[in-house]
């Protein structure tokens, strides 16, 4: 009896008890930790290529001739003066009477040779880091203000071991400014010029029908 008694309140082996109760706990800890981290890091280089891809196409919108990575283009190589006004929309968002069509959306992943206008082939030209399973659509947007590059990408989850649902999706989205002085400066001398060219009769009020009829006579159209 006493044997028994010594044994039960004898502290011998209770590390090895101990640890066998602790280390499931640890470990299943250190994995959770694992798939986070492996998730944080698919989910920072997702928005990373999308940060990445909207800043080249704002960068290289002014001529899509430029290479994205470089800048670099061909000596002589550049757009029409004027294809902001037909491929950009610009006239149609001044005037109102093109605001459902003031943007260009592309799908992704995208191939640079397809056909389209302008706009969407300068989307597609900075569009070649998108590759593999991942998916979704670069949007250009015009508001005469503001031009926008928007890229939205969502790729699955890739973790190791674990199978995870089809839904189960990294989703992200970046946007880059399209800066343009230029075009900018040449903006407001045109609407300056329209301005004072279609007054209304008090001479303080711009005549926007006249104008937009006018437009709509001279502005070519595509074909």
């Amino acid at each position: 009896m006493k044997n028994l008694r010594s044994k039960l309140t004898s502290s011998q082996g209770s590390f090895t008890i101990e640890a066998s109760l602790v280390m499931p706990i640890v470990l299943f800890i250190t994995m959770i930790l694992m798939f986070f981290g492996v998730y944080i890091y698919q989910q920072s280089m997702l928005h990373q290529m999308a940060s990445v891809t909207a800043e080249r196409s704002a960068y290289s919108w002014d001529n899509s001739h430029k290479d994205a990575v470089s800048g670099q283009y061909a000596k002589g190589q550049y757009d029409s003066l004027y294809w902001r006004v037909t491929d950009d929309h610009l006239l149609g968002t001044l005037f109102g009477w093109a605001v459902s069509t003031n943007q260009e959306l592309v799908a992704l992943p995208t191939s640079i040779g397809e056909s389209g206008s302008l706009s969407s082939s300068k989307l597609r030209g900075s569009a070649s880091v998108v590759t593999g399973s991942i998916e979704g659509s670069m949007t250009y947007k015009n508001s005469v203000i503001q031009r926008n590059i928007i890229v939205n990408l969502n790729k699955g989850i890739s973790l190791p071991i674990f199978q995870t649902k089809d839904d189960a999706r990294l989703v992200t989205q970046s946007k880059a400014l399209v800066v343009d002085p230029v075009e900018f400066i040449r903006n407001i001398d045109l609407m300056r010029y329209y301005g004072s060219k279609f007054k209304g009769d008090g001479g303080n009020t711009t005549d926007q029908a006249s104008a937009s009829s006018i437009l709509r006579k001279n502005v070519p159209t595509k074909k």
